[in-house]
């Protein structure tokens, strides 16, 4: 007996361990890394933001007005689907003293949770080490509920640093990559490629129409996977084997190449970063996603139709 209680404990660790979530962080774990060398704590909020409250020393990185610059300048389609061009992303995270090889720690202080989530994705999109790219668990709201410390001031000033991008330019696909799929879908031929509409139902359906966008709908043959389905209760996400389980259910096939849209890549990025913990093969993330499909009238677009 004494033989086999070691042997069933080994088990439960391991088990628990294979379904630990790598690239997420507990407050308490986080909180040991305050203020230690080679740690960054990025808030992923917008400016005024951050400034009521933040965890100390943390840089800003607002992530939206990432978004912003990619439409603005047309990134995604220069630079095949990256979310922004290596350039611009150099040049941003070397403004904010980031190094290649920080270990770095990325928040957000409110709902919805996808803005740190998707500044993860444009890091590790740009060669970060993903071992040391981490989400913090339950964001800021987390953190001030364990009575950890925030500032309420303006941004410290950060030693610049030269980032050196590295594009991992196989986990985006090109807006060629998903009509190649569309037209095979539409010609009965299965590709072995999953296609993920992660937005609302709604939207999906075409019954919300979105702002700057001219349709409404989705792209032929995408399956509906909400991606606030993934998200836990007072945790970031659900846990992984929970997800593992239900992701049979539904029948999204880890062993098949999957392209994840939503509208501008936020909400994928939510979807994307649990997936690749479940080990599926080849994730990728659609960036042009719905604003610009939607906005391109040579597209196909369905309205209503549910593929399970």
């Amino acid at each position: 007996m004494r033989k086999i209680l070691p042997f069933f404990l080994a088990i439960m660790i391991f088990v628990k361990f294979t379904f630990a979530n790598p690239y997420m962080i507990s407050v308490k774990e986080a909180s040991e890394f305050l203020n230690k060398e080679n740690i960054i704590f990025i808030d992923s909020e917008d400016s005024q933001t951050y400034q009521k409250a933040h965890i100390p020393s943390a840089i800003n990185i607002d992530s939206l007005s990432l978004q912003d610059i990619a439409i603005k300048n047309n990134e995604k389609q220069k630079c095949r689907y990256l979310p922004l061009c290596p350039e611009t992303a150099s040049k941003i995270f070397s403004e904010k003293g980031i190094k290649n090889d920080n270990t770095i720690i990325i928040y957000s202080s409110k709902d919805p949770p996808n803005k740190a989530t998707y500044l993860w994705f444009l890091l590790y999109s740009m060669g970060h080490d993903d071992k040391k790219l981490k989400i913090l668990d339950g964001g800021l709201d987390r953190w001030i509920k364990e009575g950890l410390p925030t500032e309420s001031d303006n941004e410290r000033p950060v030693k610049k640093s030269k980032y050196k991008v590295k594009p991992r330019y196989e986990v985006v696909a090109t807006k060629e990559d998903v009509l190649k799929h569309v037209k095979n879908y539409e010609n009965g031929i299965d590709d072995s490629i999953i296609l993920v509409d992660t937005r609302t139902f709604l939207e999906f359906t075409g019954r919300q129409e979105m702002e700057g966008i001219k349709r409404s709908g989705h792209i032929p043959g995408a399956k509906f996977v909400y991606w606030r389905w993934f998200e836990g209760k007072g945790t970031t996400y659900k846990p992984l084997d929970k997800l593992a389980e239900e992701i049979k259910k539904i029948n999204l096939d880890l062993n098949k190449k999957i392209i994840l849209y939503c509208t501008i890549g936020n909400r994928s990025s939510f979807v994307f970063i649990p997936l690749k913990a479940l080990g599926a093969k080849d994730v990728r993330i659609y960036t042009g996603s719905w604003y610009e499909w939607g906005n391109d009238e040579n597209l196909p677009i369905e309205k209503e139709k549910y593929r399970n």
